[in-house]
């Protein structure tokens, strides 16, 4: 299964989108986002892990990608791909995705787009690209593809949040997932759409802004931890 997150508003994204999608000898199917408006708009509990709260627009692009994991649960697939409105497709999508399953590895989570310099190479296919490991996630998620028996625990660890979904991927190892990337990806983030989700907190305290650097400092020793260890682990 193939889902496209939309704003209803979005329409010129939208149709972007899917002028390159059928290119892509897809099957896909849009995703009505979540938004602040929506009846299943719901505000996570209060406290957080993290260094500021949420704001409506970020909570909201969270409840998309649940949205769209109990979408591929209930369909009884076997693995699905998200994408975000705001993508720009730069190679075989299809025969990429195709090929990642084909490998049968065990991972969770391949994401499609950027990915960090330093990378580890895990398999190397036919279309070109090279599923790696990475010490630290890319940040965003506007594409990535996941096996449908790995979403219930997703669903589950992540009942409650405290973080933008693209920061909690980064905290990977906090859900009992493994994520690898492509490289190279074959989905980039379009530079000239503002983003739907509204702008993110700007101005900090001086404690938000220690507690950013704090949250930044031992999530990337963490990850970075469990990257070498991985390094010198049976492939």
């Amino acid at each position: 299964m193939c889902l496209l997150i939309n704003v209803d508003s979005a329409t010129d994204r939208l149709q972007e989108a899917k002028s390159q999608l059928d290119k892509q000898d897809l099957h896909w199917e849009r995703l009505e986002a979540v938004t602040p408006k929506s009846e299943e708009f719901v505000l996570p509990e209060a406290g957080s892990k993290w260094y500021r709260e949420l704001t409506n627009g970020e909570v909201a692009c969270y409840l998309s990608h649940r949205k769209a994991w109990r979408k591929a649960i209930d369909a009884e697939v076997d693995y699905l791909i998200v994408l975000e409105d705001d993508l720009v497709i730069d190679g075989p999508l299809k025969k990429i995705t195709d090929e990642i399953i084909e490998a049968d590895m065990s991972w969770d989570m391949v994401k499609l787009f950027e990915t960090r310099k330093s990378r580890r190479e895990l398999r190397s296919l036919n279309s070109g690209v090279k599923i790696v490991d990475t010490p630290t996630m890319p940040i965003a998620t506007t594409g990535y593809i996941v096996k449908v028996s790995s979403l219930p625990r997703l669903l589950e660890s992540t009942k409650q949040f405290s973080r933008p979904i693209d920061v909690e991927f980064k905290s990977y190892w906090e859900m009992n997932v493994r994520i690898y990337s492509i490289y190279p990806p074959p989905i980039k983030i379009s530079e000239d759409n503002d983003s739907t989700i509204g702008v993110r907190q700007g101005d900090l305290s001086t404690v938000q802004r220690l507690g950013k650097i704090k949250y930044n400092f031992l999530s990337s020793i963490r990850a970075r931890l469990g990257y070498f260890f991985r390094c010198f682990s049976k492939p």
